[in-house]
């Protein structure tokens, strides 16, 4: 298995600390997987959009393990591939069965896929959310190339890219924007939005935060799982899925942005998410008019998520209140870290 830098690694500097956490895996198909996998093209019976959830269920096992077994994915004929299955926001889920071996019985949680589009090369990439049977759901994205075998269509040259688990760098959004770049919206907290502005790298973030607001106003940030305070939108290469549309760069392009809304950086009352909603609403009453960015287009509806609660709430009109570039967040480091200062100085 051959593993690639993470997408926060690709982000550095602008990478929040629980953003894209774990390594991207590169999963090459063996020999023997590769041949019965001979032939290109999509069969015409195959809509993509309704492959059924359960064929996702082993791969989604792996993400946040580090492990790499799953050489391909078939999109048809998979075991399990009857059971019913229920919507929600575009999204297939799919209900594991309840686990009664012990004498009682256990939820296993459930997988659910949507997805994205077709990209250059044959390449389909679908949005997975993986729950064990708790709180939990963890995102992923998955790139694979599309081959037909003797089993049926499946996908090969697998790339998988965890996210993160709901407010903490889970998936909102993923949409198609041309054959080969894709802009995603992960949830952030406002302690994620603190290590952005703070210009830390993801291990950094810690003690970075510690370091720069002192240890009562750090503890004090919500950076739990359903502490959701906006979105950031990465612009990603499908075939990779690397962000910065896949270059060799740590600067974010156009389009790559952060989403908030006056109500979501307003719910939290602690020293450090009172001062970010000072410095960030004054940043966008200064700033410039976000309707006349033409990358706007791309973004709006999908780039930013829902704010100050959970990923089950929905509430459009509640979206885009606050957009602010990417690169445009290091010019916030100063009022912040003085806001905050004032605070603790009037303790």
């Amino acid at each position: 298995m051959a593993k690639s830098r993470s997408i926060a690694g690709a982000w550095r500097r602008h990478a929040a600390a629980l953003l894209m956490l774990a390594p991207l895996l590169a999963i090459t198909a063996s020999p023997a997987a590769a041949a019965d996998a001979a032939v290109d093209g999509r069969p015409a019976d195959l809509d993509p959009a309704t492959v059924h959830p359960v064929c996702f269920d082993d791969l989604v096992s792996q993400a946040y393990s580090g492990e790499a077994s799953v050489e391909r994915v078939l999109l048809t004929n998979c075991p399990g591939g009857d059971a019913p299955t229920r919507s929600y926001r575009d999204r297939r889920i799919y209900e594991r069965p309840r686990d009664t071996s012990q004498g009682e019985s256990f939820a296993t949680g459930w997988v659910a896929s949507r997805f994205v589009g077709t990209f250059d090369g044959g390449r389909l990439v679908y949005e997975l959310i993986d729950n064990g049977g708790g709180t939990g759901a963890f995102s992923m994205l998955l790139s694979g190339r599309l081959k037909t075998g003797a089993e049926g269509p499946m996908l090969v040259d697998l790339v998988l890219a965890p996210a993160g688990d709901r407010c903490t760098g889970g998936i909102d959004t993923a949409v198609a924007v041309d054959d080969r770049l894709m802009d995603v919206a992960q949830w952030v907290t406002p302690f994620d939005v603190v290590s952005l502005i703070l210009d830390l790298e993801p291990e950094q973030a810690p003690d970075g935060v510690t370091a720069a607001l002192g240890d009562e106003a750090a503890q004090a940030v919500p950076g739990c799982a359903a502490c959701c305070v906006g979105t950031v939108v990465l612009r990603l290469d499908a075939a990779s899925l690397k962000p910065h549309a896949g270059a060799q760069t740590d600067l974010p392009v156009a389009g790559e942005s952060l989403h908030m809304t006056y109500d979501g950086i307003g719910e939290y009352d602690d020293g450090a998410s009172v001062c970010l909603a000072k410095v960030v609403g004054a940043r966008a009453a200064d700033g410039p008019d976000p309707s006349a960015d033409p990358g706007r287009a791309s973004n709006a509806g999908t780039g930013a998520g829902l704010v100050g609660g959970s990923m089950a709430d929905d509430n459009p009109d509640a979206r885009d209140d606050i957009r602010i570039p990417l690169e445009d967040l290091a010019a916030l480091r100063e009022p912040l870290l003085a806001c905050i200062r004032d605070k603790e100085h009037k303790k």
